[in-house]
């Protein structure tokens, strides 16, 4: 089995510094630490409710963190700090850091009244500014990628769940993305669609593309990620390569997830059979 590519240099390309969110009294993230290196798979496992989801959307400025610092490339997403005070960025700042973020969610959110094909060149156009032409080379290239190109002329109506997230992935690559962001790309598909849109995840990774995961698919995180962040509770628990993570947690509330998520998956597999 190919395994990801390596990481060639300890370059960041996501780095979280005490990155907190609240929604009234409840504490979602509570002083997040992390660094995703340039060509690194970070799968953030965890129970519902931990925060992933939040975390993730934080790092592309879905949700506005209350503090801490999020940086993409060097950038600085949302504030810099200026004689010791933090100073709130312009929606244009914001937007051009977000534009190097590619971000995947468990719905595919596609335009029903456009094809395939026109669903990938829509923001191409009227966010990078490319003409037709360049947007429909770059959508057909894009979509080949991910095994999509017979179906660029049907409708989301036309396509499976799978061949849907699959255009909602070339959607993302085309906009050119230095790190792409899967908020459970799969969770919302039946299944025997899972694989496809895996496989699709897989061969990105191979590639080197930056890619931050929040999955529930342990057998993937473990296979293709190379770091892997165990949230609960707002905090980082555990983290580290899958081999150890997996195979050798400290922290005893990894342990029991860990054990209840293998013990769901057995439970699932005698239902099936």
């Amino acid at each position: 089995m190919s395994t990801p590519a390596q990481p060639k240099s300890a370059q960041p390309m996501v780095s979280l510094i005490g990155l907190c969110k609240s929604y009234g009294p409840h504490d979602v993230l509570k002083g997040i630490d992390l660094t995703v290196n340039k060509g690194e798979v970070v799968c953030i496992i965890g129970p519902s409710g931990s925060g992933k989801s939040t975390l993730l959307r934080c790092i592309n400025h879905l949700e506005h963190p209350e503090k801490g610092v999020v940086r993409i490339d060097g950038q600085t997403v949302f504030r810099d700090e200026v004689d010791g005070k933090f100073r709130n960025h312009t929606h244009k700042q914001i937007a051009a850091v977000r534009a190097h973020v590619g971000m995947v969610f468990q719905h595919f959110n596609l335009f029903p009244h456009q094809t395939a094909i026109q669903n990938v060149m829509e923001a191409q156009i009227h966010v990078l500014g490319r003409s037709k032409q360049e947007a429909r080379e770059v959508a057909e290239k894009m979509l080949g990628t991910v095994g999509m190109s017979a179906k660029a002329d049907q409708y989301p109506i036309e396509l499976s769940g799978g061949q849907q997230q699959r255009v909602a992935i070339a959607r993302a690559l085309a906009m050119d993305p230095k790190v792409m962001l899967f908020d459970e790309a799969t969770s919302a598909l039946d299944p025997e669609l899972v694989g496809e849109v895996l496989q699709v995840m897989r061969k990105l990774a191979e590639q080197g593309m930056t890619m931050i995961l929040v999955t529930h698919e342990m057998q993937f995180a473990r296979q293709v990620g190379t770091h892997i962040v165990f949230v609960d509770g707002g905090v980082i628990v555990e983290e580290g390569p899958p081999a150890e993570l997996f195979g050798r947690p400290t922290r005893d509330r990894t342990k029991a997830f860990l054990q209840n998520m293998t013990h769901d998956v057995g439970h699932a597999r005698e239902i099936a059979a």
